[in-house]
């Protein structure tokens, strides 16, 4: 470890707020371009308020990958110390459940507000769609099972059970994801702390670009609604949401066992 990074006393939010700089810069830049080159999908949306709803979907579902830069930093400002494991659970508690209540709370309720809700969720009365109201339309397409699925918007009757479970279990698998990525920029930087300071950033990126990458396969991959539109074959909701969390805990291993032969031998 540098001097740098053996800094026990050092206050861990202002280093997180600059590695989360380049995220909020993209949550802030790509609703104003998509503002811009379209036009809100509805005429009760105005554009400050499309802007938005736009940046909050997209805060909700980057702020598990900004936690492993997160991770990275507070590895390099407290090192190898109790305040560590400390400083990465809050800020990984913190930043996951506000993913989690931006996500699956707060982006329905605006959605319903400001686009106006789906006319046939209204007459059911399952609007905004928050959890709540997910599940309850899970309870009701299970007792009154159609006789065809379809993911058509103006019949939500007929859409799958899997694909509304799936709903309902991945914000909190998102959410999860979160925790584990800030305990891989822990490890990550724990591994690469004899490297130079050029090779070190390359690396941790690297790591995190994979660990990303490889996550979102898996996600994309797994999604039952993406199944049942090609025809296959869906996973049970829970695995599907679930399951890619293989990838990062499995990375968080291997990691884990590098860091102790590297420092143990």
């Amino acid at each position: 470890m540098t001097p740098r990074d053996l800094q026990p006393q050092t206050g861990i939010w202002r280093p997180v707020a600059k590695t989360m700089f380049p995220f909020l810069l993209f949550v802030a830049v790509r609703p104003i371009v998509l503002v811009y080159l379209g036009s809100p999908p509805s005429e009760l949306a105005q554009p400050f308020l499309f802007w938005l709803l736009l940046a909050t979907a997209d805060l909700a579902l980057i702020l598990p990958f900004a936690l492993f830069p997160a991770g990275v930093v507070l590895a390099r400002k407290l090192g190898r110390s109790r305040r560590l494991f400390r400083a990465a659970a809050t800020v990984g508690i913190l930043m996951s459940v506000a993913s989690y209540v931006l996500g699956a709370w707060v982006k329905p309720v605006m959605e319903d507000r400001w686009l106006g809700p789906i006319e046939e969720l209204a007459a059911l009365g399952f609007t905004p769609a928050t959890p709540l109201a997910t599940a309850r339309l899970l309870r009701l397409v299970e007792a009154n099972p159609p006789e065809e699925y379809s993911l058509r918007i103006d019949a939500p009757r007929q859409w799958p059970p899997n694909v509304l479970r799936w709903e309902l279990h991945t914000p909190v698998a998102w959410a999860a994801f979160g925790l584990i990525n800030v305990l891989l920029g822990t490890l990550t930087a724990a591994l690469t702390a004899d490297l130079t300071r050029g090779r070190r950033r390359n690396a941790c990126l690297g790591i995190g670009f994979v660990g990303a990458v490889a996550f979102l396969a898996c996600v994309y991959g797994a999604a039952p609604a993406l199944a049942f539109l090609r025809g296959g074959t869906m996973l049970p909701a829970i695995v599907a949401a679930w399951g890619p969390l293989a990838v990062p805990a499995a990375g968080a291993l291997l990691l884990g066992v590098l860091v102790r032969r590297r420092m143990y031998g």
